[in-house]
């Protein structure tokens, strides 16, 4: 708590500086960024909100992003490169929220949180006005990025100087011009039929833990009130919903479920684990695996 009520705390020239990549940790590529934002701000202060998303996997990113943005202070700087695009024709774009700024290539990574503003989802890829209460800026002011321009490394010589610059206290409106819409990639979504829901694995995490998109505000009832919910993966049935990865009160396994275990996660949505080993690994499943959750009254 302390360490946030510092971070709230800054001024608008110490915004910390939130890094999303699918750059991984082998190579150079974090560093380097990291360097050209301490060459400009050397006070900077940089989180790492992960860089392993999966190479190109825009949705994995949105939905990371989606999850996660909250849960810093609303002046925070999110550099997002996730960028298979990068060196086209698309923008790199300034996307302001109440909850912070947004660093992206506009392809769709920001989808996960436009939807928080926006009345109704579109179903469709395609293109959305910006929400009432944010603004959209094209960063085309070259003043704050570096020179040359690399075609394949925009992170480092567009993002995070701009980064860097806006953490210092520059302003929004000196880094390009304001637009009216943003590329928009939505997420497959859950169906609901009766007492079925049916839904998809988004985001395999480092554990093997197989995320869904299905909210807990899709699950009506559970355990505790009355209704027990068979959750349906990879031909294995798991019988009720735990709290924990370790509920002492789970119902025995039924044959064959290897003692899966179904939980709502700490992002709120379903996801299914297998206890101190990889639910991915045991049922060869990743993204795009299909999910049922049948309620019974």
């Amino acid at each position: 708590m302390q360490e946030r009520e510092i971070l709230n705390n800054r001024s608008s020239g110490e915004r910390p500086i939130i890094l999303t990549t699918d750059f991984g940790l082998t190579d150079s590529y974090v560093g380097v960024m990291k360097g050209v934002i301490l060459g400009i701000n050397p006070r900077a202060a940089i989180v790492d909100l992960t860089h392993q998303i999966q190479p190109q996997n825009i949705l994995q990113a949105s939905f990371t992003l989606a999850t996660s943005y909250r849960f810093f202070p609303n002046e925070s700087i999110h550099a997002v490169v996730v960028d298979p695009g990068v060196g086209t024709t698309r923008q790199a774009i300034l996307l302001i929220t109440p909850h912070g700024r947004f660093l992206a290539p506009d392809n769709g990574v920001l989808s996960g949180v436009l939807g928080d503003y926006v009345d109704v989802a579109p179903s469709k890829p395609g293109s959305v006005s910006v929400p009432d209460g944010l603004t959209a800026i094209s960063l085309t002011n070259p003043t704050y990025w570096l020179e040359p321009v690399s075609q394949t490394f925009h992170g480092r010589d567009v993002f995070a100087p701009v980064a860097a610059h806006l953490s210092t206290g520059v302003s929004d409106t000196d880094l390009g011009d304001p637009i009216g819409d943003i590329v928009w990639l939505p997420a497959p979504q859950p169906v609901r039929e009766g007492n079925t829901i049916s839904g998809e694995i988004i985001v395999v995490d480092h554990f093997g833990n197989l995320v869904s998109n299905i909210p807990a505000s899709m699950i009506s009832g559970d355990k505790t009130s009355g209704k027990i919910a068979m959750v349906e993966i990879g031909g294995q049935n798991i019988l009720g919903l735990s709290r924990t990865f370790h509920d002492a009160a789970q119902p025995e396994a039924p044959s064959g479920s290897n003692k899966l275990v179904a939980l709502m996660g700490s992002n709120g949505y379903l996801e299914v684990a297998y206890p101190d080993g990889s639910a991915a690994a045991l049922l060869d499943a990743g993204v795009g695996e299909p999910v049922r959750v049948r309620i019974d009254s």
